[in-house]
């Protein structure tokens, strides 16, 4: 990280967000300790999760119509380089993640590392079963394409040094875009870093099968 950043980044946060009108507000507001702006990317959304985000005090970025969790990351990337921040971290607006926890990304990216990934091994035994086997496929098929060691390819929970925001072009629109970036950094010759989070699992959270995700 350059010298400038170190002393004192400046850190957006923002959040893919799909009918999360239950979680969206307690996301943004205790998100907004850690970010110098919180951007809500709300996908289409038919409740009232834009509403409540701008409520809660978060940019809100909105799609006219569903496109799908790789659109909205690729959104996301587009407001962070017009803004030109630090640091970019992506957190699930789901409440799966610990706000809290983002200084941990944060900190990491001074270790050099291009991105960092919030990774949810240490927290394997409180992940649905069936969850563990679609990761388990998505893990290995990254590994492959990628060669990244990695422990956790597919975590939502990932900070971007400037670098990052600014070099990676990302074109999968659905689901596999969480692999995609990590090829895209791989072959760009950036560092990936791993750091252990915490995990609530909600009997809502993520609509997508992770088995099918894999195996597709």
């Amino acid at each position: 990280m350059q010298a400038s950043q170190a002393a004192n980044p400046r850190v957006i946060v923002a959040t893919p967000a799909y009918n999360e009108e239950k979680y969206i507000g307690s996301v943004v507001l205790k998100t907004r300790e850690y970010a110098d702006e919180v951007i809500v990317l709300d996908d289409g959304s038919s409740d009232d999760t834009a509403k409540i985000a701008r409520l809660a005090g978060a940019t809100v970025i909105c799609h006219p119509e569903n496109k799908g969790y790789g659109a909205t990351i690729q959104s996301i990337f587009r407001e962070a380089r017009k803004r030109e921040p630090d640091i970019l971290v992506v957190i699930d607006a789901d409440s799966q993640h610990k706000p809290d926890e983002i200084p941990l990304l944060v900190n990491a990216l001074s270790d050099d590392y291009d991105i960092v990934i919030g990774s949810r091994e240490a927290q394997k035994g409180n992940i649905p079963r069936y969850r563990r086997i679609g990761q388990k496929i998505l893990l290995r098929a990254t590994r492959f394409l990628s060669g990244e060691k990695l422990a956790d390819s597919e975590s939502g929970f990932r900070a971007f040094s400037k670098k990052a925001v600014m070099g990676l072009n990302l074109e999968e629109k659905g689901m596999a875009i969480s692999a995609e970036t990590i090829v895209a950094a791989s072959e760009n010759g950036f560092k990936i870093g791993e750091v252990p989070i915490s995990i609530n699992y909600t009997e809502d959270s993520s609509t997508l099968n992770p088995v099918q995700h894999g195996v597709g």
